[in-house]
């Protein structure tokens, strides 16, 4: 009998772990419970709000970020996040994520930590400059993590297209293992340490029609040579100054300003090439050599454009509104391009004023995502520019194409504002 009831003891011990945070103000012990993903995966609810102890293999690229157990490729994965940032990954234009308080998690930057960051951020380097590989890691990463398992409930979801219906939130790495993936790569393409390639840097300032910087706003470069020089980053964000700076190869290039995403609310400029034109044809060809500086050139802005507003109203089929729903205006000269880069969310009575300006053809859009890969979306409206819009666009949501209602089609509509 002082056996099993030794036994039974054990087992309830070995059931739970706590784990030591150790920073000022923050509970120093958290319980957490051992499991596998695996497991959560299977019954994500019995674990919900809690903290768990697992090993875990990261399983994502450049639009997942995700968590597969080890032991069984097949069982189904996890999204992954850590507090306040994680591994870079693509996220859908809404959340079905629940909204109830969930307890807060406090990153460990240990040396664990910063030894699973290592593996993690390490990669191949390409030994040609316009190879594009997405997902190039050197390691595959395996580790034993402390985390706070998150369920978004029936049609909810995190992640890509909300298509993760749990997510485990990185509180401490344990251990890591690694498999070095080097060998799978062809050593002609590819080096485990950077290649430098001949590179010319161009920096200038960005001013608005009075003299003054443009802070953080996004400034576009392009290559003047045909085929065009391949470019890393076409773009840069100026500083509080106004300043900006591009890293590429030797050739000619010339700088615009809202030339790639159409003007926005907080950029509310006509495209503007360097120095100030508003034709690519007539702007200033900048040439720089290897390791070479360009600098102090000057892109002067004109004044900003009209502001107009488009206010418009979301419903479902049966006529009530709908809350959350995104929302969004593109140009028809640039169909594919969100005006302000990323789309905008109704209120709890289905409405929301967009914002666009005078003298520009817009085509109107709403969806709404209902988690795991599931959309609805609203047939797209042409607006004129001269258009007078006195009443709110009413947009009901009848298609379930999920094709259609993710924008992989750009074709521009016919059918004009319909107003109530």
């Amino acid at each position: 009998m002082r056996s099993s009831r030794a036994s039974l003891l054990t087992v309830y011990c070995l059931s739970f772990f706590t784990f030591s945070h150790g920073t000022a103000g923050q509970d120093r012990f958290v319980t957490t419970v051992p499991t596998t993903v695996c497991d959560v995966v299977k019954t994500p609810a019995a674990f919900d709000n809690k903290f768990v102890r697992l090993t875990a293999t990261l399983a994502g690229n450049f639009e997942i970020s995700s968590i597969r157990d080890p032991s069984d490729e097949d069982c189904g994965s996890v999204w992954f996040t850590y507090p306040g940032s994680g591994p870079a990954a693509y996220v859908s234009f809404s959340t079905g994520e629940p909204s109830k308080p969930r307890p807060s998690v406090h990153l460990t930057k240990d040396k664990n930590f910063r030894e699973f960051q290592k593996y993690v951020d390490a990669k191949m380097y390409s030994r040609q400059r316009d190879s594009l590989c997405m997902d190039c890691r050197r390691y595959e990463v395996t580790a034993v993590m402390i985390g706070l398992v998150e369920f978004a409930g029936p049609g909810g979801g995190f992640g890509h297209m909300n298509m993760f219906p749990v997510q485990l939130v990185l509180r401490a790495i344990e251990k890591t293992s690694v498999k070095d993936l080097a060998p799978n790569y062809d050593v002609a393409d590819y080096s485990t340490t950077p290649i430098r390639f001949p590179t010319g840097y161009i920096s200038g300032t960005v001013l608005g029609p009075d003299g003054r910087p443009i802070s953080y706003k996004y400034v576009n470069i392009y290559s003047v040579s045909d085929p065009p020089t391949h470019i890393d980053e076409d773009f840069a964000t100026t500083d509080e100054k106004g300043r900006f700076k591009f890293t590429v190869p030797p050739g000619g290039y010339i700088i615009g300003f809202n030339t790639h995403w159409p003007p926005s609310a907080k950029a509310p400029y006509p495209p503007t090439y360097c120095p100030s034109t508003k034709e690519r044809a007539t702007a200033q060809v900048v040439n720089v050599g290897d390791k070479q500086h360009v600098k102090d050139l000057v892109l002067k802005l004109p004044q900003p454009l009209t502001a107009r507003v488009i206010p418009v109203k979301v419903l479902w089929p049966d006529g009530k509104p709908t809350p959350a729903a995104n929302v969004w205006i593109s140009q028809v000269s640039n169909p594919r391009a969100v005006v302000g880069m990323s789309v905008s969310h109704t209120s709890t009575d289905g409405t929301f004023d967009l914002t666009g300006f005078e003298g520009i053809d817009y085509i109107l859009h709403a969806n709404k995502y209902a988690g795991l890969g599931r959309v609805s979306c609203a047939k797209n409206i042409l607006i004129r520019a001269s258009q007078r819009l006195t009443l709110r666009i009413q947009l009901t949501l009848s298609i379930n194409d999920y094709d259609i209602c993710t924008g992989t089609r750009s074709d521009i509509p016919t059918d004009s504002v319909p107003l109530s």
